[in-house]
């Protein structure tokens, strides 16, 4: 095989995962299509799960959500913005995972979170 060959092979699969992850459906499969979404390996979500830790320890030793500090952690260590964000709270509130950092995140918005975040203020699963 070729170098452009490869190159082509590479974009290929690169285009079929993509519509795989857009066909994942996200209400069953939340995690999985958040990672096909943001095309994130192993390390990705390791590291979003390590972000999630460290906030889970903090709020079980009494401290707040600062979902700016929060926000920040996903920005330098990720590379998420807050719509992005809004995208892992919900995958992982759907998947049962974190839902106690999920919702004190979205109660620091007080009585005005996102659109996309009000289930979560609901207590909806």
């Amino acid at each position: 095989m070729t170098e452009a060959e490869i190159i082509e092979a590479i974009e290929k699969l690169r285009y079929h995962v993509k519509l795989l992850g857009e066909s994942i459906d996200f209400d069953k499969h939340p995690v999985e299509a958040l990672i096909l979404g943001n095309d994130w390996g192993p390390a990705d979500i390791s590291q979003a799960h390590d972000i999630f830790e460290d906030w889970d320890k903090r709020l079980e030793q009494g401290g707040t959500m600062n979902s700016g500090s929060f926000e920040r952690d996903f920005d330098e260590k990720l590379g998420v913005s807050y719509q992005g964000l809004k995208l892992i709270i919900l995958a992982f509130y759907k998947n049962d995972q974190w839902t106690n950092v999920c919702e004190a995140y979205v109660d620091s918005f007080g009585k005005s979170p996102s659109v996309e975040l009000k289930m979560i203020a609901r207590r909806e699963r």
